[in-house]
């Protein structure tokens, strides 16, 4: 049987996972240790698990309704029942490429302690805060492999980004 998650710790944490179900449970597990005002920023072709992530980080925060990427909207709003952040947000830029941000209050986010994922954050470089949980994600060896780069940009990695990745590294062992 394989394993769930293969992980390789450094400053840089690397998870493989083998299905879509995997990475969302992944992304699930990081929900109990995330703090409000958090941002995301979500790496990776298209079809690479992006909005797969969301959706199982969405699920475990009690989002019951479908969470589908913002492609032609480009920001979608959930509320948070009992949870730190009042909302997970979660904006897809790559309409944005030619311009635009400014048309999306991106500081509002910020000053409500929202959770924050975006994708295509490469058309919103100085929109984004100065630290934030940057996630990569490719294909990895068979179709449903994905590997997950994870590292935290902009200063000390806090200590509840330690605590998950360590979590991470005992469960698959």
């Amino acid at each position: 049987m394989k394993e769930i998650y293969h992980v390789k710790r450094s400053a840089v944490m690397r998870v493989e996972t083998h299905s879509a179900q995997d990475t969302q449970a992944l992304a699930a597990s990081l929900a109990p240790v995330l703090p409000a005002g958090t941002w995301i920023r979500l790496e990776g072709d298209l079809g690479a698990g992006k909005t797969t992530f969301t959706q199982g980080l969405g699920k475990a925060l009690g989002i019951a309704r479908a969470i589908k990427s913002p492609t032609y909207t480009i920001v979608k709003e959930y509320d948070l029942e009992g949870q730190a952040a009042p909302r997970l947000i979660h904006i897809d830029a790559y309409r944005l490429e030619e311009g635009g941000a400014d048309t999306v209050d991106l500081a509002s986010y910020r000053q409500q302690g929202d959770l924050v994922l975006v994708e295509w954050a490469q058309f919103i470089e100085t929109e984004l805060p100065t630290a934030y949980l940057d996630l990569a994600l490719s294909y990895g060896q068979e179709v449903d492999d994905r590997v997950l780069t994870i590292q935290w940009v902009g200063g000390q990695e806090p200590e509840w980004l330690s605590q998950w990745s360590k979590e991470v590294s005992d469960h698959a062992r």
